[in-house]
């Protein structure tokens, strides 16, 4: 539960004016100057020169939320003892809270760098892909852990993050190299695993493709149009078309089907994404005769065979896999995995995730307090300095990048304070 404690502080934008109980804090992401002022703002420092040291004594928890945020040993202490349990699943050696005590601020970054090199840190890393991709354990002959093993070789083979959509290799929980099990005449990484294709099975492909976009670019449908470019509407089939009540002209689709009132504000993304999964059946398996065709006995939005019915009106591209990711065309799925790994907002995508495994922030989570939220331009100048260093970034290079920002660091702090 502490850790969306921190909501109220990581989401911050700007001054919480409504609440004039709170202390007030720069945004995360948000004036990067740390210049201090003067008033009633407790969590203002009072000197550049030492800006961990509040103002009133009143308050001593406030630290500002700035790039120029240097933590104290105690405040480097308290920083390394939340978040390590969550990415290594251990709590602080003696050594390393000797160093922290020495070295204060300065420990961190080696620390980190240290950290990351652990087991449990790719632990940490495949559970959390684990569960934003919906897949593990056994069913049946299907191995649902494949996706989590591959994630995992990819952290402690320090291989680009890229790699777990671009892999053509899958692995065993023995980390043994062996051929992904779908049976489809190319790869694409976890997506193209059984256990992330059944585990997200539904009518027309949908919960497949709303995984892909909610893991890979921390999206929701409809989302902006200059990252997705709706398809045309005469491409779909007439009940997707529909943007009102008065236009939609498809009897299952007036009666409440998804948001049959105003399907194409969504759908005309959705479909796009879920093309490519049309020769996938609800098993996982790939099958080279799916015709993405309505089944004339199954469910809307059931194919016959196991398989999905395509959004495109037209039998001929029913059929097809090829699509267009992200203004990109596509042939088929792997090279739609393709097109999320090169993607910039894929790199953002991963550090909010790595937020959200070590301090709790869900930018979904309603906090109750009007204006809270992530400053946009945060995650975006994150992902820019560390793919200028290392264009194809491991994940440990995020992640480094992420826990030694001050800004994170300060805004953990003063979370832990409330």
């Amino acid at each position: 539960m502490m850790r969306y404690r921190l909501l109220g502080v990581l989401l911050l934008t700007g001054w919480l004016s409504a609440c004039s109980s709170e202390p007030t804090h720069a945004p995360l992401g948000g004036d990067p100057s740390g210049t201090p002022t003067t008033g009633g703002n407790p969590g203002t420092p009072t000197t550049a020169g030492n800006p961990g040291t509040p103002t009133s004594a009143g308050n001593p928890g406030v630290v500002p939320v700035t790039p120029a945020f240097v933590p104290t040993a105690e405040q480097a202490h308290s920083y390394m003892q939340y978040i390590g349990p969550a990415l290594l699943g251990r709590v602080l050696t003696d050594d390393e809270i000797a160093k922290l005590d020495q070295q204060a601020g300065a420990a961190i970054e080696p620390m980190l760098r240290s950290w990351v090199d652990e087991k449990g840190f790719a632990e940490a890393v495949r559970i959390m892909m684990e569960l934003k991709l919906g897949t593990s354990g056994k069913r049946g002959d299907a191995d649902y852990g494949l996706a989590g093993y591959l994630v995992r070789h990819v952290v402690q083979s320090r291989l680009p993050w890229s790699t777990i959509l671009t892999s053509s290799t899958c692995y065993s929980a023995t980390d043994t190299p062996m051929a992904c099990d779908t049976g489809a005449p190319f790869t694409a990484g976890v997506l193209t695993t059984r256990g992330f294709l059944a585990g997200n099975e539904s009518r027309f492909n949908l919960a497949r493709a709303h995984a892909m976009l909610n893991t890979f670019m921390c999206r929701d449908y409809p989302h902006e149009e200059t990252l997705q470019p709706k398809v045309e509407r005469d491409q779909l089939k007439v009940m997707f078309r529909a943007a009102t009540a008065e236009e939609q002209q498809e009897a299952a689709a007036s009666g409440g089907f998804g948001n049959g009132f105003n399907c194409y504000t969504c759908h005309g993304q959705f479909s796009l994404h879920a093309q490519p999964f049309v020769k996938f059946d609800k098993s996982g398996l790939w099958k080279a005769d799916a015709t993405g065709l309505q089944s004339e006995t199954g469910q809307l939005g059931d194919s016959d065979n196991g398989l999905s019915t395509s959004h495109w009106e037209s039998p001929e591209l029913a059929k097809l896999e090829s699509s267009s990711w992200f203004t990109t065309p596509i042939a088929n799925l792997a090279e739609g995995a393709k097109v999320l790994a090169e993607h910039p907002k894929f790199r953002e995508c991963t550090l909010q995730h790595l937020l959200d495994l070590a301090i709790g922030l869900d930018p979904a989570y309603d906090t109750g307090i009007t204006g809270l939220k992530v400053a946009p331009d945060f995650l975006t100048e994150l992902a820019t300095a560390v793919t200028a260093q290392e264009p194809d970034p491991t994940i440990q290079a995020l992640a480094i990048a992420l826990y030694a920002d001050p800004r994170v660091m300060a805004a953990t702090l003063n979370g832990l304070k409330r």
